[in-house]
């Protein structure tokens, strides 16, 4: 009887590998067309984002939207949306100025990145701030002769104006514009503002409140205008006296004229108001000056009262080693004290200290021995002013010293 080839011959034999590698062949011929089938590619617009942009800085560059190329089965690319794959640009630690920044994008899982298009971007980074801008009434086609505005009110009388450094340096005015109509009928009325530019923006600029309400009456005569008195002050007071305030009654003065002119006038002037080496307050009565336009004129008095209020100055000075004198009676003979000396800091009016000759001090200070039967002993300073309280001792160092009695 044959014997039975054995399993392990069979499989080392080489028709068995033969029939093996030409089994796994066919494998790969078949599955190798069915892969490649199996793959696709898919463009997709997605937006670009900045992280970590610095406060108050806004992100102005040309790219909006990148150009992702993905791989990866067509069912899987199929269900994707822009929002499925991220793009962005790290802003962080950046000042204002102008960059090239390289775009990361971040795909979905079993996804395969193919192509980014940029790969870089080129950014500006500008400041971003607030402007209040205050609110003004322009009539279209402007006012009648006779005409003006009274009694206006604005609400709110100013807007704010965000954006860029570089757009909000353009703007010249916020204003409404009612018809002359609209005047007339009265009432509250509600407009949009709008912004006068010197030039198109670059950016987004917005404004808030976009509207805003308003009353004015329309009156007839010369317009009118209420502004500040400003006292000109000219010269320093004497070298004891500082300028305290300036007091002026009234405060406000009213002035008329064409409401083009009236814009210009801010304040009206006094004629200058000589306070050299004055050594107290003066009261007087001072004209006002003029407005710079013939055609605008002050309604009422032409001057005003002026009140000019100083107030005492002072200085210190240092007084170094001054002897220190001893009074009084006592059981001993004589007295030492330790330390001899003190300095004494005092405060006045600058001519009093200046006048100061430390040869002969009107300040003495000195230690009572009077009753002190201790042979050593701390005792206070004390000091002796004569100068009527022109001058005032704010510090004595040291402010106690040692007497020891002299035996003999």
């Amino acid at each position: 009887m044959a014997e039975t080839p054995k399993t392990d011959d069979i499989i080392s034999s080489p028709m068995f590998l033969r029939v093996i590698a030409v089994a796994i062949a066919f494998a790969f011929w078949i599955y190798a067309p069915g892969a490649r089938v199996t793959e696709a590619t898919r463009t997709l617009a997605v937006p670009l984002e900045y992280l970590n942009v610095p406060p108050q800085t806004t992100v102005k560059g040309a790219v909006k939207k990148m150009e992702v190329t993905l791989s990866g089965a067509p069912g899987i690319l199929s269900s994707l949306s822009p929002d499925s794959v991220v793009c962005e640009v790290d802003a962080r630690g950046l000042g204002v100025g102008k960059y090239r920044l390289a775009v990361r994008a971040i795909t979905p899982k079993d996804v395969m990145l193919v192509d980014l298009v940029p790969t870089h971007v080129d950014v500006e980074l500008l400041r971003y701030i607030d402007r209040l801008i205050p609110v003004e009434i322009v009539v279209e086609n402007g006012l009648p002769p006779g005409l003006f505005l009274d009694m206006v009110e604005i609400i709110p009388k100013e807007v704010s104006v965000r954006g860029s450094e570089k757009d909000l340096a353009k703007i010249g005015a916020a204003r409404i514009s009612p018809t002359l109509e609209e005047l007339k009928a009265g009432g509250e009325l509600t407009r949009t503002v709008e912004i006068i530019k010197s030039e198109e923006f670059e950016d987004e600029v917005s404004v808030e409140p976009k509207r805003v309400k308003f009353n004015a009456v329309l009156a007839e005569g010369v317009p009118k205008k209420t502004v500040p008195v400003n006292a000109r002050i000219i010269g320093k007071p004497a070298g004891d006296f500082r300028l305290k305030a300036v007091i002026v009654e009234p405060a406000v003065i009213t002035v008329e004229g064409p409401l083009p002119k009236l814009d210009g006038v801010t304040k009206i002037d006094t004629e200058a108001i000589d306070i050299t080496d004055i050594g107290k307050e003066q009261n007087m009565v001072i004209p006002l000056r003029p407005p710079g336009d013939d055609l605008v004129k002050i309604v009422g008095s032409s001057s005003v009262r002026v009140n000019v209020l100083l107030t005492p100055f002072t200085i210190t000075r240092l007084l170094s080693q001054v002897e220190v004198e001893v009074e009084g009676r006592s059981v001993y003979p004589g007295w030492k004290i330790e330390p001899s000396s003190v300095n004494i800091t005092v405060e006045g009016a600058p001519s009093e200290v200046d006048s100061l000759d430390e040869s002969e001090l009107p300040i003495q200070p000195f230690v009572n021995v009077t009753n002190i039967v201790s042979r050593r002993l701390t005792v206070p300073v004390q000091v002796r002013n004569r100068t009527e309280g022109k001058l005032k001792v704010i510090r004595v160092e040291p402010s106690g010293v040692n007497v020891i009695a002299e035996v003999q």
